[in-house]
């Protein structure tokens, strides 16, 4: 049941006052009001029934010194009673009864919903515009960080073997043998053997009623397109993390973190979180959405080549949004060193001075194509034909280039000039937010099991930091007002003294 009361600080609060005033966490207190959680929460308790619960805005402020100071739920909860600046952030009284770690677990898993998260974000950012923290009409960038799972990845064998051991553990089997894969040199032959065990214990207990969710589990995953390859399912512990790739040589086991953060104050505008095979950039528009929810006015977007797409680039012009994206040459193929774009004619320029003079589009199983047609008369006579055309019994260049070429060569000219390289710079402050959230907050291994608990995790950290550089922003903006006042009663003293 949750009832909200008002607190009403006690004789020993007067220990507070030992708190310093410049404290980060009176500050974020000053800059930042949480009390929207309560209304934001209320319909996940139930008014009439049940034992008084604690406030959520209790909860949440425990979530974020949790975070904060990265801290575990027992460890917290253990400072929470020992540490004066802990208390008056969560709003009690010296000596009143600290929660029990064990409710902090329960408010985060069944009361605490992502889009609660997501709100709670969207609402911080707008605070910040409406409290002038940051200005309303900003840049933004956008890019994505590791986060490596809670648990091992193994091989389909080792699965298969612990979904043979469930099945015989929910009919009570004790005495059975299990093929040793283990000795098996040729890995190819040992998922073989494992592949077909596991398909004969399944065969001979899917009619037991005791054993049919085990069995269905099994099936579900053996026959997955995915797990045999090794790109599925990799433990039963955490069966939503995957195999991702940090560069083409080496890889990571977890989940990945996309995230939007304002280049003018740094402060972290939406997060989403996917299974590590995903690819940047896929949930663009769905962090853009929520930004612009908070009220925040976007004039410029800089990320990596990875949002160097299509989609994402239309949405930018459609906003009118000025773009900062490096060409990624994975999509954009054109030698511009032998070839040059007019988008007015539409051709293409030689480095010999030869034009396109037709144009045609196909239709090929990689997508859609354009293919352009040189003049044949100065292709015959060309010195470059060698180099150009090479061995190929064809009179002239026909050059093929995706439809969208076109459009990526203004894009990768804008990349050549001087604005863009020195406006691109900005963008390396989001790696800063991503080793901030990794190396002091806890980012860079998941605490639980599963996509949604890793996704709160993220959620949660990004409300932390954002807080902390809250925390700075207004102490700096607050000392600046006090200079101001400063230099005005300086001023009105100086004209009394002389009038």
């Amino acid at each position: 049941m949750l009832k909200l009361e008002a607190h009403q600080l006690d004789f020993s609060s007067i220990l507070y006052n030992k708190i310093p005033k410049n404290h980060i966490l009176k500050l974020i207190n000053s800059a930042i009001s949480l009390n929207f959680v309560n209304e934001m929460l209320k319909d996940s308790y139930c008014s009439n029934f049940g034992r008084p619960a604690k406030e959520p805005e209790m909860m949440m402020r425990i979530l974020i010194l949790q975070k904060l100071y990265n801290l575990s739920d027992e460890r917290v909860i253990e400072e929470l009673s020992v540490n004066l600046a802990y208390m008056w952030f969560i709003g009690i009284n010296p000596d009143d009864e600290i929660p029990h770690a064990s409710l902090l677990s329960k408010f985060r898993t069944t009361r605490l919903k992502e889009v609660h998260l997501d709100e709670v974000i969207t609402e911080i950012v707008r605070q910040c515009i409406e409290k002038k923290i940051i200005p309303d009409t900003t840049g933004i960038s956008d890019d994505a960080t590791h986060i490596e799972a809670n648990t091992i990845k193994k091989t389909p064998e080792r699965i298969m073997k612990h979904l043979a051991r469930k099945i015989f553990k929910s009919i009570g089997k004790e005495d059975y043998e299990i093929p040793n894969y283990e000795q098996i040199e040729d890995h190819k032959e040992a998922k073989k053997i494992m592949k077909e065990y596991l398909e004969n214990v399944i065969e001979e207990n899917k009619e037991n009623e005791n054993a049919s969710k085990s069995v269905e589990e099994a099936k579900e995953i053996l026959y997955s397109p995915l797990f045999i390859e090794q790109k599925g399912i990799r433990s039963l512990i955490d069966k939503d993390a995957r195999v991702g790739h940090k560069t083409s040589t080496e890889n990571f086991y977890g989940y990945k973190a996309e995230y939007c953060m304002t280049t003018d104050g740094e402060i972290i505008t939406a997060v989403d979180v996917k299974n590590g095979a995903n690819v940047d950039g896929q949930n663009f528009e769905e962090l853009y959405n929520r930004t612009i929810k908070s009220g925040l006015k976007i004039n410029k977007f800089y990320g990596d080549k990875a949002y160097f797409k299509i989609n994402i680039i239309k949405k930018l012009e459609k906003e009118k949004i000025e773009i900062y994206i490096p060409t990624n040459p994975c999509t954009y193929r054109v030698d511009e060193e032998l070839y040059k774009y007019n988008k007015d004619s539409d051709q293409w320029f030689c480095k010999n001075g030869n034009e396109t003079v037709e144009v045609k589009q196909i239709t090929t199983n990689t997508g859609i194509q354009l293919k352009y047609k040189f003049k044949k008369e100065q292709c015959k006579l060309c010195p470059y034909r060698d180099e150009c055309i090479g061995t190929k019994k064809v009179i002239t260049k026909i050059l093929k280039v995706g439809q969208n070429a076109p459009k990526y060569y203004e894009y990768n000219q804008f990349n050549k000039t001087e604005k863009f390289k020195q406006e691109y710079k900005k963008r390396a402050r989001i790696e800063g937010k991503n080793a901030e959230m990794k190396r002091f907050h806890g980012l860079a291994r998941a605490n639980g099991y599963g996509l949604t608990a890793v996704s709160k995790q993220a959620k949660l950290t990004a409300i932390a930091v954002n807080l902390k550089k809250i925390a700075k922003l207004f102490s700096m903006n607050f000392n600046k007002n006090i200079k101001k006042i400063q230099k005005i009663n300086f001023l009105i003293y100086f004209l009394d003294f002389t009038f």
